[in-house]
């Protein structure tokens, strides 16, 4: 699934920032994502001025910011990089990562991607670095190219006792992957060009329901996984592809099993009046909350690809221009 991809160039501000950024942990407390990278590069796609990126580096830094643990490795990464390019050491690195799409709460996807549409070489390296080291494999089969579908696999899943008796969390996705009722849905899996669309559809229809905040991970987690799909091998795409599968279910299941809308739900939705993409990302920059950025972010780009008004629907939402689902 290889492509060539030329990143949108990005200002000196954020260039700057992006590189200061690498000196901070992409933790803080010890277990919460660093969502800095992301903001800066949403914002500044979403039409944010240089002094909001500023203060947006200024405020993480006075309040959230450590010191990142491993500079030595990041260092050695982004040589490679400066060496070889950006696309030849994501393939060579991704056969590994590929097995672990959820890695952080889909933070680690989330943030080579980002770093992707920026193209910044440092912020790659330091992605790369954070998954390689946090890297979390669900213990589920490893998938066998078959022929289920997603919505055959939740179909499965929700049809048997042993899963749908037990009380789910997303922050358990590793309890969700050893029950044996889901390792046997999850094995035989269809990989082929449809399967980054299919997880995103689950995402989307997900969040739509549930509003919620891991659901909202569902998505940009989505969208992420795409992006880094777009610059592997085909045999890493669909290991990618594969992986993200069974942790999307296992995660559709943490949040609850929102129940999926029927496609003529789906449409009463899309025919609501919506506010434009520049008033949506008005209000997503004015808003600098990490988590509402991203998602309007992320809507917009999946909206462009797939002209789904139900994106444009779930980023108004979030920045408050759409009064509810």
């Amino acid at each position: 699934m290889t492509t060539t991809t030329v990143p949108t160039p990005i200002s000196p501000t954020l260039n700057r920032l992006l590189d200061a950024e690498l000196a901070f942990s992409t933790v803080f407390q010890r277990y919460y994502a660093s969502h800095l990278s992301m903001s800066l590069v949403a914002l500044e796609a979403l039409g944010a001025p240089s002094d909001v990126l500023e203060d947006t580096f200024a405020e993480f830094e006075r309040s959230d910011a450590d010191p990142r643990e491993d500079p030595a490795a990041v260092d050695a990464v982004r040589a490679e990089i400066v060496r070889d390019g950006i696309d030849t050491v994501v393939r060579a690195r991704m056969p590994v990562l590929a097995h672990g799409p959820s890695t952080h709460l889909f933070h680690a996807a989330i943030r080579l991607s980002y770093a992707l549409d920026a193209g910044h070489e440092g912020q790659v390296a330091g992605a790369l670095v954070d998954w390689e080291r946090r890297n979390s494999v669900l213990d589920a089969p490893e998938p066998t190219r078959g022929t289920r579908r997603m919505d055959e696999v939740l179909s499965i899943l929700k049809a048997d006792p042993e899963v749908t008796s037990r009380r789910h969390s997303i922050r358990g996705l590793d309890q969700i992957a050893r029950l044996d009722g889901f390792r046997a849905g999850v094995a035989d899996l269809a990989t082929d060009a449809t399967t980054f669309d299919e997880i995103a559809d689950l995402a989307l229809h997900s969040h739509v329901v549930a509003d919620d905040f891991f659901t909202l991970h569902m998505v940009t987690g989505a969208h992420a996984v795409r992006v880094v799909s777009e610059r592997l091998d085909d045999t890493t795409s669909r290991l990618l592809g594969a992986r993200t599968v069974q942790a999307m279910v296992a995660a559709h299941l943490g949040v609850g099993s929102p129940r999926v809308p029927r496609p003529e739900e789906l449409d009463v939705l899309r025919e609501r009046p919506l506010p434009s993409w520049d008033e949506i990302a008005a209000a997503a920059v004015a808003d600098r909350d990490a988590h509402v950025v991203k998602l309007a972010y992320v809507s917009r780009a999946e909206h462009a690809r797939t002209r789904d008004p139900l994106y444009q629907l779930v980023a108004a939402h979030v920045v408050g221009l759409e009064s509810g689902h």
